[in-house]
């Protein structure tokens, strides 16, 4: 009987430790976080958009340094919107031209990332996609 109560005890405790708790995720946590290439550098794009993405970078065969460059700059650029986004003293057109420019200096940064075989590789998926 004390087996059997002891079992019990050890399952209820067992299963209380694998309960869900809910955190908030402070932007540093988040930061570290092993979140997908580039999923927070455009947070309003649609899901086909984001696939498709996703699939360049895929073929691209990026080294773990480039995609720890890209990450440490998505996470750069993430703050920058965050701050554009929470200043009170822009006009949501002004807003939209500094998250451009943000948008613009990714860009950039990822020519500076990229070999060239890399680049001429993106050039090519991007005439095949218009065309």
């Amino acid at each position: 009987m004390k087996k059997v109560l002891l079992f019990f005890a050890v399952v209820l405790i067992g299963s209380g430790s694998f309960a869900q708790v809910q955190r908030k995720v402070s932007a540093a946590t988040n930061a570290d976080s092993s979140a997908s290439l580039n999923n927070e550098m455009y947070p309003m794009e649609n899901a086909a958009t984001k696939t498709e993405r996703l699939k360049v970078l895929k073929e691209l065969n990026l080294t773990k340094d480039q995609k720890g460059k890209l990450k440490e700059m998505q996470q750069v650029n993430k703050s920058r919107r965050e701050a554009i986004m929470n200043d009170e003293g822009l006009t949501e057109v002004q807003k939209q031209d500094k998250i451009k420019e943000i948008k613009r200096a990714g860009a950039l940064g990822l020519q500076e990332i990229l070999t060239d075989e890399q680049k001429e590789k993106m050039k090519a998926m991007r005439k095949a996609k218009k065309g």
